[in-house]
């Protein structure tokens, strides 16, 4: 079972971690074959942020990761993408 705090499957109580805190999973930390789907681009520039949204990678997109190594691949519909692992750290994703 796991705990609805942590997400630990040691099935812990009392978890220390308080309720709607989080720390949030970008696509640069997925392993090949993970799907996810974009949640928010948290990009530190604005040219960053026009090349995410021009590869596609808006919130609500389903992904999954091909390749982690020597750059971020991810399938996006029909469509293949590279990522360095600046960019891959902009993508905060959820698991699907």
């Amino acid at each position: 079972m796991k705990c609805t705090m942590c997400g630990s499957s040691a099935g812990c109580s009392g978890c220390p971690i308080e309720a709607g805190f989080y720390l949030p999973r970008t696509l640069g930390a997925l392993r090949e074959g993970e799907r996810a789907t974009v949640q928010r681009l948290a990009a530190p520039t604005s040219g960053d942020l026009r090349k995410l949204l021009a590869l596609g990678l808006l919130p609500g997109v389903e992904v999954e990761v091909e390749r982690v190594w020597p750059a971020t691949v991810v399938r996006l519909g029909f469509a293949t993408v590279a990522l360095d692992a600046a960019l891959a750290g902009a993508v905060v994703v959820e698991r699907g």
